[in-house]
Order: structure tokens, then C-alpha cells, then sequence
């Protein structure tokens, strides 16, 4: 095995070498699922990202890059935490590779103050391929990680969804939501409503379905809101966006947005849901999916896909894009350890 060399990415060209690993990487591994665009990863080299800590590492053997990897360490809270990713070439699996580079990485947690990783890991759906192992398991099982969280990513195909039936949907759905309006945009929300999206931001680290996983609540306020609007326009990213106002308090309480990279327009993702649960039980979650795909497909004409991942036990969010025509294709995992000091 020729010895792995590691080195941090500083620069653009080493920014491409480490996409080109990546790229292959999830071609190999996933279905209507590319690596992001090489421009996403750019504003990365300066180190921080928003509210994160962002450090992106190259191996290569010889002048071979054969794995990479991302450490993404949260800065206003879960300050202990680090998240993961490590992808090693399909060309170059089992060598070794990626236990060296996760060792750096890990390392860089500590130096960081971190203390407990997580990393999501994605493999075939049960009972489709009985011998598959997701690639990275057996390693994280090495590290003592445990499976922490239980997701299953969908696709939907856009082109055959019928327009006819989701309008139906939105209506049928919008005859069990009196009492409240839909508010849309695309990329930035009115200022007016900045408050009301930090607090469902928030909302999103508690009401979302966590299993075991060890998340710390977040803490929004319009600020850090507008920072996040900020980093998906500077990583290329258009965002469509649906929420649904309370007519008689005037606040928002739930929303669903979409994002597409405009260097990749085929490929969209269902980023956030949430209706908060004072509001459950009036089709919301429904009409704001049915309305944002809607606003999708007038804004983004070109997408093909659209990926989402559910927690296993989000049911009601599974029976909602099951109607919608999302179809499953793989399943993730979520997992965790802690990291020794």
C-alpha cells in the first residue's frame, strides 16, 4: 500500500482534487444523489462558514487523491460536538485509506475542544441487498460508534408528478387549514418575518425527530437567520420557501423550503419541514408541500429530483411525501461516539 499523505485544502486546486474523490465517490455509492458542486465548497477554505467551523482534508497516495474528508464543528452551540465526512475513491477502498485520515480529522476535533462525533452513514434499503454493507460502518463500528438515528431518503421524480394531483392535494388540504395563509419567496424572506423563521429555526433542533442522537437545542434569533440566507447564496444555492401564518396571532408556525444549487439545477433538496406542535392536526404540513413544490417547479423549471430524508418514526412526514409521489431508495443512519480527550 503506498503511504497516505494528508494534507488540509487551502486552495482551489486542491479544493478540486478533493471534489473529484467526492464526485466518484457518490456516484459509486447513491442514486440521484451528486456530489454538490465544486463552487460549494469554496467558501469552506476560509475556515468558517456561517456559524461553523469548516476544515476539508485531502489524502493522496503517491499524487493520487484517494480520500477526503470534512470536519464541520458548530460555533454558537453544540460547541462539542463535531460532524463528520469521510469518503474514500471506490477505486481505492480497503486499504487503509480512510481509518489514517479519520485519525487526522479526529485529531483536529480535539485540537478544536470537540468531544462527541457524529456522522451519518448511507447503505442500501433493508432487505434489498441482504450481504450490502453501507460503506464506513464497519469502521465506525471499529470506533465504538452506535447507530443513533434511523432515516430513509426519498426521491421524487418531478417530471412524472401530475400537476393535477397536487393541486388536488393543496386543496384538499387547504379546506382543513381555516384560519390560516400561506406566505412565499424565494432565496430571502421579507425582513418583517426574520423573528418568526429564527424562532421555527430553533424549533426545528426540538421538534424534529431525534431518536438517540445528542443534539443541544439552537438558539435563532433574526441575525443568525440572515447569516443563514447569506451562506446559501454564497455557495451558488437558490432557495424556494412556503410558511403558513396564524391569521389570528400573525406569527408564522410552520414552513418548508427547497434548495437548489443553479451550477446543478436537476438536483433539488427538501431542507426543512415543521409545523409547530401547537398547530398539528390542520393539513398544514401538507398544503406547505404541495405549495412549495409548486413554487419549485414555477421557479426552477429544470429540476429532475428531489431528495428528502425522514426519521423512520416521522410518520406523518413519511405518509405526506409517500402522497406527494416520493418513492424510497436508500436508507442512512445516523451515528455517534464519543471522543476520547
Amino acid at each position: 500500500m503506498t503511504p497516505l499523505s494528508i494534507a488540509r485544502v487551502a486552495d482551489v486546486a486542491a479544493a478540486r482534487r478533493w471534489h473529484a474523490v467526492a464526485e466518484a465517490t457518490q456516484a459509486a455509492d447513491y442514486v440521484a444523489l451528486p456530489q454538490d458542486p465544486v463552487e460549494e465548497l469554496l467558501p469552506s477554505l476560509a475556515g468558517q462558514v456561517g456559524g461553523h467551523r469548516i476544515e476539508l482534508w485531502l489524502g493522496t497516495a503517491g499524487d493520487v487523491p484517494v480520500a477526503v474528508a470534512q470536519i464541520e464543528m458548530p460555533l454558537h452551540d453544540n460547541t462539542g460536538t463535531a460532524v463528520v465526512v469521510l469518503m474514500v475513491h471506490p477505486e481505492h477502498r480497503r486499504q487503509g485509506y480512510g481509518r489514517q485520515l479519520l485519525a487526522q480529522v479526529l485529531d483536529r476535533a480535539r485540537a478544536n475542544g470537540r468531544s462527541l462525533v457524529i456522522t451519518q452513514i448511507g447503505g442500501p434499503m433493508e432487505g434489498t441487498a441482504p450481504a450490502a454493507r453501507a460503506p464506513g460502518e464497519l469502521l465506525a463500528r471499529r470506533l465504538g460508534a452506535k447507530p443513533v438515528l434511523s432515516e430513509i431518503r426519498r426521491l421524487l421524480d418531478v417530471p412524472s408528478v401530475d400537476p393535477r394531483a397536487v393541486a388536488t392535494l393543496r386543496a384538499d388540504a387547504a379546506a382543513h387549514a381555516a384560519g390560516y395563509t400561506l406566505v412565499q419567496w424565494v432565496d430571502r424572506a421579507p425582513e418583517e418575518l426574520h423573528e418568526d423563521m429564527a424562532t421555527l429555526a430553533a424549533r426545528m433542533s426540538t421538534d424534529a425527530p431525534m431518536e438517540d442522537m445528542t443534539w443541544e437545542p439552537e438558539v435563532w434569533d433574526a441575525d443568525r437567520y440572515r447569516a443563514k440566507e447569506d451562506t446559501a447564496l454564497a455557495r451558488g444555492r437558490t432557495r424556494v420557501a412556503t410558511a403558513v401564518r396564524h391569521e389570528a396571532s400573525g406569527r408564522l408556525v410552520g414552513f418548508s423550503d427547497i434548495g437548489v444549487n443553479l451550477q446543478r439545477p436537476d438536483i433539488a433538496y427538501q431542507w426543512e419541514t415543521i409545523v409547530v406542535t401547537e398547530h398539528r392536526g390542520h393539513r398544514l404540513g401538507l398544503l406547505l408541500k404541495a405549495a412549495n413544490l409548486q413554487l419549485l417547479q414555477a421557479t426552477v423549471p429544470g429540476v429532475r429530483y428531489i431528495n428528502t430524508w425522514n426519521a423512520a418514526v416521522n410518520t406523518h412526514m413519511v405518509a405526506i411525501n409517500d402522497a406527494l409521489g416520493f418513492r424510497p431508495v436508500d436508507r442512512w443512519n445516523g451515528w455517534q461516539f464519543d471522543l476520547p480527550g
